[in-house]
């Protein structure tokens, strides 16, 4: 757990570091060349054993080498067995045909996407790239986004989508965000934001969605079986449960504390029409949350709003530097409580490099399998 914290506090040190840049340019070229060092260097060289579905990911792409016909046939072609959406089947595909046949691939070239993806996601939002940075790694976003490799591509494209959503284009949001779903169905989630846009921002319309989440989250199972989701492996674990879902409670803290300080630093905003889109997006995460807790599978669809929630907060109290660092220390409090209670739910401790010379890798021990 040392190595990690160690690992958090280089963001820190870039931060430090950039203060002493005489010109703007410099200081946020540094941070973004140091920040994606950082971000590669830790998630795209880990070993297969840390995150949770690292290995899946890693057996996939090291079974699919061993099918000499699979390697024949065109990469387009779609395999209704595999469970994966069509665009990731065809990027999988195309890297071993054409790339490598190195199991590894898959997790060099998404943790190379997605750390490019983030620090430019960062940086159009703030000029404090590496506080930013920091804050998105021990709050824990990252660690889900770098492990869930299919949705965490759909991210990317949806960080594509969003000036278009503020600007209300909705045609080509909507096709960046079909083609999102491509790698990951659950992006179709987003296409609730147009429409939620178009509601006027008051207290009675705030509760009457939240309302209608709660009646969703109450029925969730019977709309699951009447749309024949009900043989999936997500909804017998979820029938089978019988204890709390305390990461959806937590979550659903966590998306509640977020949101109140954010319109509490930005209240006056909020009356303005451009704030509209930041405010909708709390609350979609705050119903996800809310039928999450019904039906905890859905948690993993505000991997999609955690970014969001985090950077417009941090956007307001950038000026708060007192306050800043009150949600830095409990985001740090919170993060350790984690990795020493509840590790499985990203395991990242023990941290370790992946071993190139070992030819030897088991990680059918990590795959999931239904019961």
């Amino acid at each position: 757990m040392v190595l990690v914290f160690l690992y958090f506090a280089l963001f820190l040190i870039v931060h430090l570091v950039a203060k002493q840049f005489k010109t703007v340019g410099a200081a946020r070229l540094f941070q973004l060349v140091a920040c994606f060092i950082l971000l590669f260097g830790f998630f795209g060289f880990r070993d297969i054993t840390v995150l949770n579905d690292t290995p899946h990911y890693y057996g996939f792409y090291y079974e699919k080498t061993k099918i000499l016909s699979y390697q024949n046939e065109s990469v387009f072609t779609y395999h209704l067995l595999d469970k994966f959406e069509y665009g990731f089947q065809i990027l999988i595909h195309f890297l071993i045909k054409y790339i490598s046949k190195e199991p590894y691939t898959i997790i060099i070239l998404s943790s190379f996407v997605f750390s490019i993806g983030n620090i430019l996601f960062i940086s159009k939002h703030t000029k404090q790239i590496a506080l930013a940075c920091f804050m998105m790694i021990v709050s824990g976003v990252w660690f889900d986004q770098y492990s869930m490799i299919r949705q965490a591509f759909a991210i990317m494209f949806f960080y594509r989508a969003y000036p278009y959503l503020k600007a209300k284009k909705y045609k080509p949001y909507t096709l960046l965000i079909i083609i999102a779903s491509l790698f990951h169905i659950s992006a179709l989630i987003l296409l609730i934001l147009p429409i939620l846009q178009q509601i006027h921002i008051c207290p009675r319309n705030t509760i009457i969605v939240l309302i209608t989440a709660a009646i969703i989250a109450l029925s969730i199972h019977i709309i699951l079986s009447l749309i024949g989701l009900s043989d999936t492996f997500y909804f017998k674990m979820s029938m089978k449960r019988t204890a709390l879902p305390i990461a959806a409670i937590f979550d659903g803290l966590l998306m509640t504390l977020l949101f109140v300080a954010y319109t509490w630093f930005r209240r006056k905003e909020l009356l303005h029409t451009d704030a509209s889109t930041e405010y909708w997006i709390y609350i979609l995460g705050l119903c996800i949350c809310i039928v999450a807790l019904a039906f905890l599978p859905f948690y993993r669809l505000n991997a999609y709003l955690w970014p969001f929630a985090y950077i417009f907060l941090f956007q307001s109290l950038e000026q708060h530097k007192s306050v800043f660092g009150t949600l830095m220390i409990l985001l740090l409090i919170r993060i350790s409580v984690v990795f020493t209670f509840k590790n499985e739910w990203n395991h990242v401790i023990p941290y370790s490099f992946f071993n190139f010379n070992d030819r030897v890798h088991h990680y059918i021990l990590y795959l999931q399998k239904e019961q």
